[in-house]
């Protein structure tokens, strides 16, 4: 199934897959530009994310998120929120625009990776939402394991399969 010049290549996972690191490198490799859609959000909301959730809560987050996703078209490589890819409308429309790739991490690497950090407002329920949202990956054109692999050894892993 290779990658069509006017497809979106989007990234979905957990927090700690690697979505940022390993789409900076495709986008890189295939010449494309990247996009963050938590970036994106932060940029409209005119506040980080974790303000977001706590001013306005998460039902406004995922609104803004299902906007920006909406918006996605054209050669780009996304690098999607860990629930960005869950909500149905977001899903058919990455699915329709271009190849989704679920990168799969465990909870122990995503926690090495991850660590500790104040700013992911959902991390510490990590290993609950993955049980929710690993039939709504699992959606995706692609699945690849990430656990002990260097960004740029996945990102080439994704290449081949395309």
């Amino acid at each position: 199934m290779p990658l069509g010049s006017a497809e979106t290549l989007a990234l979905a996972g957990m927090m700690g897959a690697g979505k940022s690191t390993v789409g900076r490198e495709l986008a890189r490799l295939l010449g494309r530009r990247f996009v963050c859609t938590d970036a994106v959000i932060e940029a409209r909301a005119g506040k980080p994310i974790a303000r977001i959730f706590a001013e306005d809560g998460e039902p406004a987050f995922r609104a803004l998120e299902r906007q920006v996703v909406a918006s996605l078209a054209g050669p780009l490589v996304v690098d999607l929120g860990g629930g960005a890819f869950c909500a149905q409308a977001s899903a058919e429309h990455l699915l329709r625009r271009g190849r989704v790739v679920f990168l799969d991490v465990s909870a122990a690497e995503a926690a090495r990776r991850i660590g500790a950090t104040g700013h992911r407002p959902l991390a510490a329920s990590w290993e609950p939402l993955l049980r929710r949202r690993l039939p709504l990956y699992r959606r995706a054109h692609l699945t690849v394991a990430v656990d002990g692999k260097a960004p740029e050894a996945v990102a080439r892993r994704i290449l081949g399969l395309l």
